[in-house]
């Protein structure tokens, strides 16, 4: 699993071809806009690339067009070379448009005509562009016009031109999508391999259930329960496409790529990643908490959306994997007016004994996390440096 996260990648410079290819080797990662101390797009490119220029995926996604947004595992950036297999999802939420927008905000569906003539007529624009002033049923008021917005970009018809501060700013479909990119709908087989063989390539072994896990199936439209999921890995499977196998001392079935039996062979050896790498709740390799759980023994626990009197943890802590456990959890957070990344708290998991060498390399990722978000020092809060200690 590490290994096809790419998270035990060497790293050095990461051009714009190294920022695709992480993404590539992912199938999507997952947008987000807490801001605590780097956007999750950005931080899950990091934890494989090390610093890198976060211009890169910006211009791969509304310069050179190489991804888009679109619904994945949640909002996410995905190759663009992938959108035929987005397209039942798109005509999915198309016929539930109407309803949805009318559902939501009360107001008569034909503003989402209303915001896509102007589109249509005005060029890219962004939500704050409908806001106008806020007369009682207005139809400019902000709200529905940003969920006639939202809706549209999920049924496909308007995808995002760029962003501005992280505004989105949207644009018909056609406008944005390169001439070379296939949108023909693929058939429904067709479509759910591709999720199937994507999953595997990005997780290594799985079980059926992990499918409808990594690539969401409410996201994507799946449309395939466990079972049916098992007679598609079964059929591949006897095509050649993949292999099972279970985990030492364990019953359950794993499903891999046949052309990854070598790579699983090797690691049965000597591992050969010692390093130390900070991991958002939002990275690929965090999506699926059961899946978590049961591989590394750690309960993943995102704190963000809890009250502060429920959290055992920091706010936006990050779990810390060091070689092939995840062996504690972290709370960073940016002091961007003192160029300062300050830890604000640090909790070992049970029974891990930290060396030496394990603080310094995580004092050294701590670094180049500090170097990537434009910080030029970093500093423990006592307790902290107390939790840290040995």
């Amino acid at each position: 699993m590490l290994l096809k996260q790419g998270v035990a990648s060497t790293q050095g410079h990461a051009d714009k071809d190294h920022v695709f290819r992480a993404v590539d080797g992912l199938g999507c990662i997952q947008i987000d806009t807490i801001n605590v101390l780097e956007r999750a797009q950005y931080l899950t490119l990091w934890a494989r690339l090390g610093p890198y220029d976060k211009g890169h995926l910006d211009q791969l996604a509304y310069r050179d067009r190489l991804l888009f947004e679109h619904w994945a595992h949640a909002a996410s950036y995905i190759p663009t070379r992938d959108y035929r297999y987005y397209v039942r999802s798109m005509e999915e939420r198309s016929r539930e448009m109407e309803a949805r927008f009318s559902r939501r905000t009360g107001k008569d569906p034909d503003l989402i005509d209303a915001v896509l003539a102007r589109i249509r007529d005005e060029g890219p624009l962004g939500s704050s562009d409908f806001e106008g002033p806020k007369r009682r049923g207005s139809w400019w008021n902000w709200k529905p016009a940003k969920t006639a917005l939202e809706l549209l970009l999920g049924a496909g018809t308007l995808l995002v031109h760029h962003r501005n501060n992280f505004q989105r700013y949207y644009d018909l479909a056609e406008n944005v999508l390169p001439s070379w990119v296939d949108a023909s709908p693929p058939t429904d087989d067709e479509r759910v391999d591709f999720f199937i063989l994507r999953t595997l390539g990005a997780l290594g072994a799985v079980k059926a259930g992990d499918i409808r896990e990594y690539y969401q199936h409410w996201s994507v439209k799946l449309g395939r329960t466990i079972k049916q999921l098992e007679d598609s890995l079964r059929r591949l499977n006897s095509e050649g496409e993949m292999e099972t196998a279970k985990l030492e001392g364990g019953k359950t079935e794993y499903h891999l790529l046949a052309s990854h039996i070598e790579d699983a062979q090797r690691l049965q050896g000597d591992w050969g990643f010692d390093s130390v790498r900070l991991i958002n709740y939002f990275d690929n390799l965090m999506w699926n908490r059961g899946r978590v759980h049961t591989l590394f023994g750690f309960q993943p626990k995102l704190e963000v959306y809890l009250p502060q009197d429920q959290r055992t943890y920091g706010y936006y802590h990050l779990p810390i994997l060091y070689g092939d456990r995840l062996v504690a959890r972290l709370e960073p957070k940016m002091m961007r007016s003192e160029g300062t990344l300050l830890v604000r708290g640090y909790w070992p998991e049970e029974g891990f004994k930290p060396t030496e060498e394990y603080q310094n390399k995580l004092e050294e990722t701590l670094g180049s996390l500090a170097r990537f978000n434009g910080a030029d020092r970093v500093e423990w809060t006592a307790q902290a440096t107390s939790s840290a200690s040995p």
